[in-house]
This record gives C-alpha cells, structure tokens and sequence, in this order.
C-alpha cells in the first residue's frame, strides 16, 4: 500500500505493477541484450526504512535497475514520485507504460496528458515515446520522439547512463506536486512522523521489525475511504499514542455513518474507533450522538466486549445510554457473539505484533502488561514505549536476575487508581503504584542469551 498522511493512493502488486483507482503502471528496461518488462521478471522488493516507500531491484546484466516508489504532496496536488535508478555498469533504457483505458491520451517526450490533464511528467526529456493498446509491442517496435495520440496507454523511453538516476512524476490528485524530493527524504519525514509513536523492542526481531512497518501503514490506512479500515486503523493508533492520526479515521467513519454506509463489521470497528477517543485521549469523540445509529446498523454482530466500552464511554455524556449498552452486553454475553474483526491485513498485523503486549487497554482501571510470554521469550529484555491506554500511558522494560523476570513500569496520566498486572510473566502478581520495579516469579527456565 502506497500512501501520504491523507490516505491509499494506490497497490504495488506482486508483480510490481502499480495499480491506482483510475490507471496502471508498468516498467521495463532494455539493456544490453533484451528488454525485461518488470511484470515478467523476477523482482526483489524492500521498504526504504520500513516506511510505505518501496523499492523494487530488477537484475540485468552488469548490476540491478531500481525503481523507488513514494507519494510527494504539496497541500494543493499529489503525486507518485518513481525513481528509477540504473545500478548497472551500461546505460539503460527505461520504460514506463502508463495503463489508462477508455481516456484520451496525448503524449509528447515531455509530458502525457491523460483527458486534457497532466498525468506523467519525467525530469527530463524522454528519448521515444509509444500510445496504444499493446503497449510493450509498441515499445519494441523502436518508436519514434514525435508527438503522439491514441487510448489505452502511454509509454516515455528515458536513457540513463551508468550510475545515475531519473524521476518521473505521476499526478494522482490534482496538479503535480511543485516540489523536489527524493525517496529518501520522503522516509525520512515517515520517520519523523512516526518518532512520538509507541516503541517496542522485542526478543522477537520480526515482529520489532514489523512494528515499523506497520504503524506507518495504519496511519495512510485511517485515511482510507473504506470506513471499516479506517475505523481498524483509528483503534489501534490510539494505543500507539497518535490520536490526530487516528482522528482522521474516525472522521471517516462518521461520514460514512451520516450517510448510512456502514456494514455491520464497520459499524462495530466504528463503536471501538469512537470510544478510544473518550476513553484514551480524555476528548469527547460524539459517540453519545451515533450510538443508536452503530448498534442499529452493527445488530447481530454486536458483542459484549464492544458494548461495554461503549458503556464505560458514554457514562459521563449520556448516564441512560450506559445503562442500556450495560444490560444489552450482559444479553449478549450469554450468547456465542464475540468481536468479528481485525479485518483489514494492516490491522491483523498490528494485532499480530501488540496482541502479546498489552490487554483491554480500554478499561480505567487496569492495565494487563505481557498478557502472554512465549517461551522463547524468557531470559531475554523486553522495551515499551508509549503504550496509551484508558489508564493511562504506560512504559515498562523487563530485565532478568536468573529465571526470575525483573519488572520495571512507568504510568503517567489516568485515573489514580490503576491495577497494573503482568500475567504472561507472574499471574499473581499486581500493583497499584504509578511507577516501581518488581521482581516477579519464576516463569520458566530462561532461553539461551
């Protein structure tokens, strides 16, 4: 998923086509020997930073092509910004096919106009240019640098000499983007947007590593236009600490509750969504306005756990509608019903990685830390940063005397009266100090290191 703070812009598909609402993009290069179209070779594919811009390596004789992908946006337009860079030790040809069905195109080696509009815009000046249906045939068939006019796609030859690099643009919304940046400066600002995000290092590596990834995703994911995805992401950005960016998914979903377009699943994800502003960052989400809205469109989808925070939300705006959501959670808690989601990969993810970390981070009254250790966990140090919970933000580090964990905790802000507990170290542990350390039971014997 490709995207800014305001949301998707487009898929990077396994292929490594780029794939937007309105186009599709293709590229191939012509080396030494033979062009290799992208979607017909064997691709590498990194993040740069673990940020939502990718990089794409395409082996070719001598070295690799690179293709770097990220969104430039300046307020007024926004952009696709690809980089191709030639790592190889020949000049390259580099061909980018723009996929755009039914439009009108114009093309010249400057610029292609998709409608009349600026759509592809290279840095320089292309070598040959191609426009038609069968786009890559065209290509080969050595076409020319005159002007060009045709539909179903567009396509600009750029050489790039040894060593060197070329950007292209490719308007998404609006005008293309007065700006220059590169991939790297792009992931760069990803960072420093992620920096007051919550922090974990785990003796797992992946899922350390995952994290990174992932709290970039769910915030382009809360600008989704998919309600049901950008409710998933607001819940879980509130516990990262980033409440604006969660914000942005929660105004999503209300446009989309205003409109009676929610499904069941996205009328419960929006319940959790709503409450996380009122329970985490202490500001009144509206959620005492829609509530009969969501549990209406949410019906048989509806569980206890949902309701009971929606419960805890309401009570200081709407006393009457706690105590409703209160008796219809104890209804539904003799049932079979339990929280259908995550639904989205993103959130499934961030459920992945926080699942071990934290528990019921939406209760005032207590905070359940490590709720599940896995074995090979133990012996090893464990760092949080930031967790933003109803009780307050919370920090911990867990260190080792033996087979005995050392426990170390910080909580600021919350109730006064918080239980804290740490049940996949010491289940019978638990404290009620804001901050202290603890050395727990023995859990296990230690793993190695």
């Amino acid at each position: 998923m490709i995207g800014d703070l305001e949301g998707p812009v487009a898929q990077l598909d396994d292929a490594g086509r780029i794939i937007a609402d309105e186009f599709t993009l293709e590229w191939g290069v012509l080396a030494e020997d033979r062009w290799r179209l992208a979607h017909e070779e064997r691709l590498r594919r990194s993040r740069v930073d673990d940020t939502p811009v990718y990089e794409q390596w395409l082996r070719v004789p001598g070295g690799d092509v690179i293709l770097r992908t990220g969104v430039i946006n300046d307020g007024v337009g926004r952009a696709l910004l690809l980089d191709f860079e030639n790592a190889s030790g020949s000049v390259v040809l580099i061909g980018l096919a723009g996929h755009r069905p039914g439009v009108s195109l114009q093309a010249d080696v400057d610029l292609v106009l998709a409608a009349g509009e600026t759509w592809i815009k290279p840095e320089r000046s292309a070598g040959a240019l191609a426009v038609g249906d069968d786009i890559w045939t065209a290509v080969a068939a050595e076409p020319g640098a005159d002007p060009a006019v045709g539909e179903g796609a567009a396509a600009l030859l750029i050489a790039v000499p040894h060593r060197q690099r070329v950007q292209v643009m490719v308007a998404v919304e609006g005008p293309i983007p007065n700006r220059d940046q590169t991939p790297e400066e792009i992931a760069a600002g990803w960072r420093t947007v992620t920096r007051r995000a919550l922090d974990i290092e785990l003796p797992d590596a992946d899922l350390t590593e995952a994290w990174r990834r992932v709290i970039c995703d769910l915030i382009v994911e809360a600008g989704s236009e998919d309600p049901l995805a950008a409710a998933e992401a607001a819940w879980w950005l509130d516990l990262a600490g980033m409440p604006d960016e969660a914000d942005r998914g929660r105004r999503v979903l209300v446009a989309a509750a205003e409109e009676g377009a929610l499904t069941p699943a996205g009328a419960v994800a929006g319940i959790r969504a709503l409450v996380g502003r009122d329970l985490i960052a202490g500001v009144r989400s509206g959620i005492d306005q829609l509530a009969d809205v969501l549990a209406a469109t949410a019906d048989a989808e509806l569980d206890a756990e949902t309701l009971q925070m929606a419960a805890a939300a309401l009570e200081s705006t709407d006393p009457r509608g706690a105590r409703d959501a209160r008796r219809l959670a104890a209804r539904v808690a003799k049932t079979d019903v339990t929280y259908c989601g995550p639904h989205t990969r993103v959130s499934r993810g961030a459920a992945t990685v926080l699942g071990p970390i934290i528990a019921g981070h939406m209760r005032r009254d207590l905070v359940e830390l490590l709720p599940v250790v896995a074995e090979e966990w133990l012996g090893q140090s464990i760092d949080i940063r930031g967790l933003a919970t109803a009780g307050g933000e919370v920090s911990l580090s867990v260190r080792w005397h033996g087979d005995r964990p050392a426990l170390l905790w910080e909580r600021t802000g919350g109730p006064e009266e918080v239980e804290i507990r740490c049940p996949g170290l010491d289940p019978d542990w638990s404290s009620s100090e804001r901050s202290g350390e603890a050395l727990l039971a023995s859990s296990a014997t230690p793993a190695a290191g």
